[in-house]
């Protein structure tokens, strides 16, 4: 999600710049919220992401533990708009079987759901970090052009949404295993009532 909305400011930009005026408000309400109180070019705009990134990774853009969920096939975010919203994810559902009461066949489909993903999120996050990468090291060369931009910057969103989908079906088809009841258990074991 992080590279969609991005993605879409800066093409945007380049077509007019009126959804770099929408994305940039969508966090904060103003473009200089977005950049942490300050307007961006004031010395101080880039201060928010002091600290918080790696500046020796070869993706600068990802905190270090983004970019080992995303390797590890963790969630690192991605499921928020299930997970948030009362549809379980299978790594959780299966941590809590017990508490759960997960029949020994809730429990045997959870576990393939789990599996298939992981093979899935595994993929889809190595080649979206290594679209990541790429774009990132070509802004450091200085070699990326203006007329390259829009592709590559959309092949990035494009991997990302691959990667938020494989997550997100997982959570739709472990909903389905699970009862209303145990949905609902989940919902306020995970504390999210």
């Amino acid at each position: 999600m992080r590279w969609i909305l991005t993605g879409l400011a800066i093409v945007a930009g380049l077509m007019g710049g009126l959804a770099v005026l929408w994305a940039a408000t969508a966090g904060g309400g103003t473009p200089a919220a977005s950049h942490g109180g300050h307007l961006a070019g004031s010395p101080a705009a880039g201060t928010p992401y002091a600290g918080r990134y790696d500046s020796a990774s070869a993706i600068r853009s990802l905190t270090p533990e983004e970019i080992v969920q995303i390797e590890r096939g963790e969630g690192a975010g991605f499921a928020l708009p299930a997970e948030l919203n009362g549809v379980p994810g299978p790594r959780h559902v299966l941590d809590m079987a017990h508490d759960l009461g997960l029949s020994h066949e809730q429990r045997a489909r959870v576990q393939t759901i789990s599996d298939d993903m992981g093979e899935a999120v595994i993929v889809a996050g190595q080649r979206y970090l290594s679209v990541a990468q790429t774009l990132e090291e070509d802004f450091r060369a200085g070699t990326l052009t203006e007329a390259d931009l829009p592709g590559r910057v959309a092949e990035v969103a494009r991997l990302e949404g691959e990667l938020a989908t494989a997550h997100l079906l997982a959570h739709l088809q472990t909903a389905q295993v699970l009862t209303s009841t145990q949905i609902a258990d989940y919902t306020r074991l995970r504390g999210y009532t």
